[in-house]
C-alpha cells in the first residue's frame, strides 16, 4: 500500500471507529437519524419566528419556552417522565433522600381537594397544631381552593428560617384555622412508629425506600426481637416506592437464598433479572403486609415479590399499579430528565404496571375512616380517647384494616408455635 492510499485509509477508518462507538449507544443513535435533525430544525424554525414576530417581546424568552416545550412533550409520553428544570432536579434529588425544607407536612389530592396526608414530627407544622387530615384553603392569606396541588406546594416552599402562614379547614368541624410556622430543612426516617402491636406481634411502618431504609428495617426487628416478638406487620399503606436496589435488599431479609425477586424488562426484550442473596439478618418469622390504593413502585415489588412466594400474607386493597422503572440522568446546566426505561415483573411473571398487587385478603376503608384516620394519626399517642374526643369532636376510630393484619398474625404465630 503506497503512502498516497494510505493517507486516505487512516481518516477513513478512524470515522468508521467513531461512527461505531457512537451507534453502539442508545442515546447517539438519534444523531443518524434524519427525522431527528428535521425536528431540530422544524423547533429551531419555529422558535426563530417567536422570537421574532409575537407581539409581546418581553414575554419571549428561549430558555422559557425551551423548558415548556421540554415538560409537555415528555409529560405526553407517560405519567412517570418528566424534564425537570434546575430547580425541579434539585427538590427530586432532595426527595429521594428525604431531605427537604417546609413545614414537615405532606400533600396530595383528595376528592379534589388539597388535603394534608402525613404531618412530620422533625417539622414546624405538627409542634404548631396542623393534623393529618386537614385541608389547605390558604397561603399567607391567598385563597388557594380553586389553585392546583403544584401551584399551593410552590407557595409554601421558601428558604429555611423564614415564615409562611397555612390557612386550613378542618374536616370534622368545617372550622377554618391559621397557623405561622417556620420552614426547617428537614431529615425524614423512612422507618416509623416501631412498636410492639400485641403481646407477640411487632409493628413497623415504612414511608418509602430510600438510602438505609434496609438498614433502618434490620435495626427496627433487631429493636422488636428484644421486646418479644413472634411475628411482623409491615405497614406500606401509603408508601409511593423508591429505590428498586433497597427493595431487593428489604425483599432478601425475608426470603430464601435464590428465590427471584423480580424480573426488569426493558424495551427491547433484554431482561435483568434480581435473585435474593443470603444475608445474616434474615427474618423468618411469620410476616403480615399491609397495602392499599397509594402503595406504589418499590412497595408493590417488595409485597408482591413476598405474596409470590408465600412469605407474607398481604390484606388490604390493591396497590396502585406503578410497575415501571425511570432512569433518572442529570445534565451540565443542572437540569435532569426522569424516563420511563423498563417495566418489573414479579416472580410469578405477572406485569404489575397499570393492575397493581392483590392483597390475600381484601379489608376496604370508607372514605370517612381514611380521613378520621389521618386527623387522629399523630396525636392518640399523646393524649386520652376521652381528652382526644373532647379536643377533634369525634371518638377515635378504629383501623379496620390493622385490626385484622394482628387477628391473622397471631393466628399465624399460634400456628407456628404449635409446629
Amino acid at each position: 500500500m503506497d503512502k498516497h492510499t494510505l493517507r486516505w485509509v487512516i481518516p477513513v477508518a478512524i470515522l468508521a471507529v467513531l461512527a461505531s462507538q457512537f451507534a453502539a449507544r442508545a442515546d447517539w443513535r438519534a444523531m443518524f437519524s434524519m427525522d431527528y435533525w428535521q425536528s431540530l430544525s422544524r423547533y429551531g424554525m419555529v422558535m426563530r419566528i417567536v422570537e421574532s414576530g409575537f407581539v409581546h417581546a418581553d414575554e419571549v424568552d428561549f430558555q422559557e419556552l425551551t423548558d415548556v416545550a421540554l415538560r409537555a412533550a415528555v409529560r405526553s409520553l407517560d405519567p412517570y417522565s418528566e424534564y425537570m428544570t434546575p430547580d425541579d432536579y434539585e427538590e427530586f434529588s432532595m426527595a429521594a433522600n428525604q431531605e427537604y425544607v417546609g413545614v414537615g407536612i405532606e400533600v396530595g389530592l383528595f376528592s379534589g381537594r388539597i388535603i394534608i396526608s402525613q404531618v412530620f414530627e422533625q417539622g414546624s407544622a405538627g409542634v404548631g397544631g396542623i393534623l393529618a387530615g386537614d385541608f389547605i384553603v390558604g397561603v399567607d392569606g391567598v385563597d388557594t381552593r380553586e389553585e392546583s396541588l403544584g401551584e399551593v406546594i410552590d407557595r409554601i416552599r421558601g428558604e429555611p428560617g423564614s415564615m409562611v402562614s397555612l390557612q386550613v379547614e378542618r374536616p370534622i368541624t368545617a372550622e377554618e384555622h391559621s397557623f405561622n410556622l417556620e420552614r426547617l430543612a428537614i431529615a425524614l426516617d423512612s422507618v416509623v412508629d416501631v412498636q410492639m402491636a400485641t403481646g407477640t406481634a411487632g409493628y413497623m411502618r415504612v414511608r418509602q425506600f430510600i438510602d438505609e431504609t434496609d438498614l433502618e428495617m434490620v435495626s427496627a426487628i433487631h429493636r422488636l426481637n428484644a421486646a418479644g416478638m413472634q411475628g411482623l406487620i409491615i405497614d406500606l399503606r401509603g408508601n409511593p416506592g423508591g429505590r428498586l436496589d433497597i427493595a431487593v435488599r428489604m425483599s432478601e431479609i425475608f426470603l430464601e437464598e435464590g428465590q427471584k425477586i423480580l424480573t426488569v424488562q426493558s424495551r427491547r426484550g433484554v431482561e435483568e433479572v434480581f435473585y435474593a442473596e443470603a444475608t445474616v439478618d434474615a427474618y423468618q418469622q411469620p410476616l403480615i403486609v399491609l397495602i392499599d390504593g397509594n402503595s406504589a413502585s418499590a412497595s408493590e415489588i417488595f409485597s408482591g415479590a413476598l405474596r409470590d412466594h408465600a412469605r407474607a400474607v398481604l390484606v388490604g386493597e390493591k396497590s396502585y399499579g406503578k410497575g415501571s422503572v425511570q432512569s433518572v440522568y442529570s445534565f451540565p446546566d443542572g437540569d435532569g430528565l426522569k424516563l420511563t426505561s423498563a417495566r418489573y415483573l414479579l416472580p410469578s411473571g405477572e406485569a404489575i404496571n397499570g393492575t397493581g398487587v392483590y392483597p390475600n385478603i381484601t379489608v376496604e376503608r370508607s372514605t370517612e375512616e381514611a380521613i378520621l384516620l389521618m386527623l387522629q394519626e399523630h396525636h392518640l399517642r399523646k393524649m386520652s380517647d376521652a381528652t382526644f374526643t373532647a379536643a377533634f369532636g369525634f371518638a377515635p376510630v378504629k383501623d379496620s384494616q390493622r385490626i385484622v393484619a394482628e387477628q391473622m398474625l397471631d393466628a399465624l404465630i399460634t400456628t407456628n408455635v404449635q409446629r
